[in-house]
């Protein structure tokens, strides 16, 4: 079995992922990876405050939303004229289809909190009565999640992970980019320690995703289909923002437990999907583990080939 304490892979999709990494050192690739983020989001927020957009809540979550239009360019812009590589040497290049794994990963894990929640009186979902308009709307915004989903793997699974795992090892990418990945959602509305360690165990689920099958496709249909189906199908807050309308209602119980609901901040501040992602992790950790010692698949594949 490879050695993944090691900064150097010999091959598989691991090494395939890592081995695009480009030249920035990893403590800089951590930085980054915070200011593309955070700085994309400022140059739609601070104009959008100065202009009195998004007063109300579900508004604001939207502008939110398409403040990551700018993370893209960002990242896209450091790539370019600094690092001189193509974006998609990031994890783009790999196999489209891997977007159905993370779509089945997110409807499965979601279907078992519902059903658990519902099942233990926690709370009840109903039909919200939504127009056809109301429906063309919902599916509109699915556009805008898949945006803000991949710009955030584009820039901490694939950006900080890639370049942190080249440099580190892989474990140190591992851990670094689900750090980030948490320290960002740490300051998000009716945040708590258990939805800390959800974002956190997402970030290792996620971080799998991409080491085993060497591109960020899979993580990002995770991402986008994950936050879109818990505020536009299932009601939920999504990490401490509302959305509006959706295609079902909560009815929260009497004496429901806030652990097991999520509260305010959603599934993702729940015990049962903390459950669930221990459960995907070890399954994911045991095909990444799997996927070390498979053989070389070309040129392109080898650790240690220039950037392009």
């Amino acid at each position: 079995m490879p050695d993944v304490t090691s900064p150097v892979l010999p091959s598989g999709p691991t090494g395939h992922f890592l081995g695009q990494a480009g030249r920035t050192q990893p403590v800089v690739a951590a930085i980054l990876g915070v200011f593309f983020i955070a700085g994309g989001q400022l140059l739609v927020s601070v104009p959008a405050q100065l202009l009195g957009a998004g007063r109300s809540p579900a508004a604001s979550s939207v502008l939110l939303l398409a403040s990551f239009i700018p993370v893209w360019v960002l990242l896209w812009a450091w790539m370019h004229f600094v690092e001189h590589r193509p974006l998609r040497r990031i994890g783009l290049d790999g196999r489209r289809r891997d977007v159905l794994i993370g779509i089945g990963i997110a409807a499965g894990i979601l279907t078992l909190d519902a059903v658990v929640m519902a099942a233990t009186g926690q709370l009840s979902f109903h039909w919200a009565g939504v127009s056809a308009a109301g429906f063309s709307g919902i599916a509109a915004i699915l556009v805008l999640f898949t945006i803000q989903g991949s710009a955030e793997e584009a820039v901490v699974r694939g950006f900080v992970m890639q370049g942190v795992g080249a440099g580190w090892g892989v474990w140190a990418g591992l851990l670094v980019q689900a750090g980030i990945f948490a320290v960002l959602h740490g300051s998000n509305p009716g945040v708590t320690s258990v939805a800390l360690a959800n974002v956190a165990a997402f970030g290792i689920m996620l971080g799998l995703l991409v080491l085993w099958r060497g591109d960020l496709w899979a993580a990002m249909g995770f991402h986008a289909v994950w936050n879109w189906a818990q505020a536009m199908v299932l009601g939920y807050d999504v990490s401490g923002l509302g959305f509006g309308s959706s295609i079902l209602t909560q009815q929260t119980s009497a004496g429901a437990a806030t652990s097991l609901t999520g509260g305010t901040f959603g599934a993702e501040g729940s015990v049962i999907t903390l459950a669930a992602l221990i459960l995907v992790i070890a399954a994911l950790g045991w095909a990444w583990r799997r996927s070390l010692t498979l053989p070389p698949a070309g040129p392109r594949q080898q650790l240690g080939a220039p950037p392009h």
